[in-house]
């Protein structure tokens, strides 16, 4: 009999009471059932215990305590998971919809032994109504050249995951570990399918990003690899101050 795949999801999460609601269903309301649902919590203080409370009977794992940043907190979440592969899920995020882990799950099968499965992700910017498709690298090549797999795209095998996310790195620290791990033969495949909705604005942005980026890249790659890069942080300044402008007239603030 084949075995069945098994996954860990991870949301982690601080003061997001106005959006975890919707994340938490959308994976708890999933037709496949070989999921552990763990919730990681900075110690919310706006109502965001309340929710996971609410459902704590279909969460494997939760706590709400300090931590020392959002990648101290997603490790948190790989020590607890007991799943084949670890997925990450933010806190204003949602799986696309009730059918889509059985999916990625048919495909795991269907193409079984890769250390990454990287599907596709909608970005959204909720005071702009506005969606886009992304898919990520889809070769060594582009993802060397930090054309990263946003993580809510992203399945990671357990064993490759133990290892945890480098916290020196308060941005782009799981583009370290994915780039770290192909440049050391890890294999990666692609998949062409839609998992989940992955808010825009509440991203990180701009110069602090690209210069984790350029680190990452110059230890794992080479120099060689920066020019998309440094040309992104070239125009980064004014797409955030057209995006600032933007949100002002509608009466919302970007992080």
């Amino acid at each position: 009999m084949e075995k069945a795949v098994e996954f860990s999801i991870i949301t982690v999460s601080y003061n997001a009471a106005a959006t975890i609601e919707q994340t938490i269903l959308s994976v708890i309301r999933q037709d496949y059932s070989n999921i552990e649902y763990i919730v990681i919590d900075g110690g919310s203080t706006d109502g965001t215990v309340d929710i996971i409370r609410k459902y704590e009977d279909k969460i494997a794992y939760w706590v709400s305590e300090p931590d020392q940043g959002i990648y101290d907190a997603m490790n948190k979440g790989i020590r607890r998971a007991t799943g084949g592969y670890i997925y990450f899920l933010g806190a204003d995020d949602w799986l696309r919809d009730e059918a889509v882990m059985g999916e990625v799950a048919a495909f795991i099968r269907r193409f079984p032994g890769y250390s990454f499965y990287m599907g596709n992700v909608f970005l959204y910017a909720p005071a702009l109504g506005w969606t886009k498709r992304q898919k990520g690298g889809r070769s060594t090549e582009e993802i060397k050249r930090g054309k990263m797999c946003p993580h809510q795209g992203l399945f990671t095998s357990r064993g490759l995951m133990r290892t945890g996310f480098d916290t020196k790195y308060k941005i782009a620290a799981d583009y370290a570990f994915l780039l770290r791990h192909i440049v050391c033969g890890a294999r990666f495949c692609p998949m062409d399918i839609d998992v989940a909705y992955y808010c825009l604005l509440g991203s990180s942005s701009g110069g602090a990003m690209y210069d984790e980026y350029i680190e990452i890249i110059r230890e794992y790659a080479g120099d060689r690899y920066l020019g998309r890069m440094y040309r992104l942080k070239k125009t980064a300044g004014i797409k955030k101050w057209v995006k600032k402008g933007i949100l002002a007239v509608l009466g919302k603030k970007i992080l």
